[in-house]
């Protein structure tokens, strides 16, 4: 054979063998798309709070929990609502962190999808609507919260403003000394004896990077690609699984409880650093309070339990606190509820009914079979009671 005829008969496998990898992607990428096998990344950068949910994304959360995540035209994690509020409609609004994103179980088993089935049994909405929209977005502090109320929220014209706290990482996220260097949000900062936002996130490399075209083209090419997204979800999920095996063995020879998020400083409010983070917080609720006045909305702050709090076994939570030297485990939520009584807005404390219930039914309310039962964020029995007890709150006060 000459040379000419195996360079032709070369590129001509060359050329077959291309033609059958691009057939086999295209079948395995319509399969994925008949199967409903989506991992895309859900979030993008937003100029006001650092980063947001992509209107229209969907795909599935398996990292902790299982939850089929579908994002409205909006941005929300949330079945469509119009803008416009229909006549004879209460609308709730609900804006929180991730504990509100819950991307960990599907949008009906969450405690606002409960709220909205429930409220309107109530005899006070028995002639009314009732919509429950959720603005809750992962890894939000109270700042990015206050962004969500001003920009987003109001054009809803809630008549009742939710605002979820999640005292285990609120505080932290609110202090731009206590929250990590590469954290990009919007900051409440102290100039002289006042507060000040400080949106400077803006000017960082990683928001820039997160912002820039190249990114944007990156992730958008493995959003549009149900192939990249299931490669990409299973390297992450390698990884974690050689993770949590680790911490399964560690947890046969020590306490599991040192697995529940925990920050002794949260509850002793001893570190000047802490005691600042405090005062900014409390700062930022009373500007959301304000910017709910101005939107003609009434406000109910919910705080939500942090794992340590309500862990079904009473002498591993004592023994956690008092190894941490900790006096009252419920020292975040009875600061705001004081706070509350002090501003007059209404103020709903969960931690302690959670405690409980999870003592007197031995259940957990945090964690999921693929991560520490325990720790981390509401399962569905946390959501469902939730959902419970907020609305019998709201079915218990005229607003």
């Amino acid at each position: 054979m000459s040379k000419s005829n195996r360079l032709k008969k070369l590129s001509s496998n060359i050329l077959l063998g291309l033609g059958g990898a691009i057939f086999a992607l295209i079948i395995g990428e319509i399969a994925l798309r008949i199967m409903g096998i989506a991992y895309p990344s859900f979030y993008q950068a937003d100029s006001h709070r650092g980063h947001a949910l992509i209107p229209g994304i969907s795909g599935w959360w398996k990292h902790e929990g299982e939850g089929w995540v579908s994002v409205n035209k909006d941005g929300l994690r949330d079945k469509e609502y119009t803008k416009q509020k229909s006549e004879n409609t209460f609308r709730i609004a609900v804006v929180g962190d991730s504990f509100a994103e819950a991307i960990q179980v599907n949008a009906e088993d969450t405690f606002w999808s409960s709220m909205e089935n429930q409220l309107p049994q109530c005899p006070r909405f028995q002639n009314q609507n009732v919509e429950v929209i959720n603005f809750g977005v992962g890894d939000y502090g109270t700042a990015q919260e206050y962004m969500t109320l001003k920009h987003h929220v109001s054009q809803y014209s809630p008549d009742l403003v939710v605002l979820a706290v999640f005292t285990g990482n609120d505080i932290i996220n609110n202090s731009k000394t206590l929250s990590p260097e590469d954290r990009f949000s919007p900051f409440l900062i102290k100039e002289g004896d006042k507060y000040v936002l400080d949106s400077s996130f803006k000017e960082t490399e990683t928001y820039q990077w997160r912002n820039s075209f190249t990114r944007k083209a990156i992730f958008s090419t493995i959003n549009n690609s149900r192939i990249l997204q299931l490669l990409n979800e299973t390297r992450i999920a390698i990884k974690k699984r050689r993770q949590l095996l680790g911490t399964q063995t560690e947890t046969k020879s020590k306490d599991a409880l040192q697995y529940l998020d925990f920050n002794p400083e949260l509850y002793k409010n001893s570190d000047p650093n802490w005691q600042e983070a405090w005062n900014i917080t409390e700062a930022l609720i009373k500007l959301i309070q304000q910017e709910t006045k101005s939107i003609n909305s009434e406000l109910l702050v919910v705080t939500l339990s942090n794992p340590a709090q309500v862990y079904p076994d009473i002498n591993y939570r004592e023994q956690y606190f008092n190894q941490a030297e900790v006096k009252n485990p419920f020292y975040p939520d009875e600061r705001i509820a004081n706070l509350g009584e002090k501003q007059g807005f209404i103020v709903l404390t969960l931690a302690p009914v959670f405690q409980s219930h999870a003592d007197e039914n031995q259940v957990f309310l945090h964690g999921f079979d693929n991560t520490i039962m325990g720790s981390g964020h509401w399962n569905k029995s946390g959501h469902k009671l939730a959902g419970e007890i907020i609305s019998q709150k709201i079915c218990a006060t005229e607003y």
